[in-house]
């Protein structure tokens, strides 16, 4: 809690401390607007960016920090005057509110599965599951051939199962050097 405490002060680093945090929440609206999480389920995501990322931020304020400068600096630049001018500068900046999205994926999804060993490996399980899933459905979902899908598309999604298949390596090894 002592994070916290440190936001409530008038000290020079505790308001950089405040501005780095409206500008990482900043971010995070847009990236839900982006994305077109609204209502109930905005109000939880944003409960949740407080109770997990807020309380302990520094981190997340600082990978954040230039992708949230890249698209402040875009959409000032923008001529935004209608929500439908947001959505389209949010739309042209897709690759920049993707990393952020990405980033903020990546600590809630660290944030809750911190909470209990068992959280963790039931969603470790999900994963495995989902790629057990997808390749038991040859190799894509739902309604997708593979005619619909570019080889650099291909190219990409096999480099992406690379880095999966030598993680999952790596993983596997550090659990049973735990075992051990």
């Amino acid at each position: 809690m002592e994070n916290i405490t440190a936001f409530t002060g008038d000290d020079p680093e505790s308001q950089v401390r405040k501005n780095e945090t409206m500008n990482s929440y900043f971010g995070v609206i847009l990236y839900q607007i982006h994305v077109g999480v609204s209502g109930n389920s905005a109000r939880t995501h944003i409960r949740e960016y407080g109770k997990n990322i807020v309380v302990d931020n520094e981190d997340f304020n600082d990978d954040v920090a230039d992708v949230v400068d890249e698209l402040s600096d875009s959409l000032q630049d923008a001529e935004i005057h209608t929500t439908s001018d947001l959505m389209q500068s949010l739309t042209d900046e897709n690759e920049t509110v993707e990393a952020l999205g990405d980033t903020f994926d990546t600590y809630m999804r660290n944030a809750r599965n911190s909470e209990s060993v068992d959280k963790f490996i039931r969603n470790i399980k999900q994963n495995v599951k989902y790629y057990h899933d997808l390749n038991e459905d040859g190799g894509l979902i739902g309604s997708l051939r593979y005619n619909e899908i570019s080889e650099d598309r291909l190219k990409e999604l096999q480099k992406y199962m690379r880095d999966l298949n030598q993680l999952s390596k790596e993983l596997f090894s550090k659990y049973g050097d735990e075992i051990r």
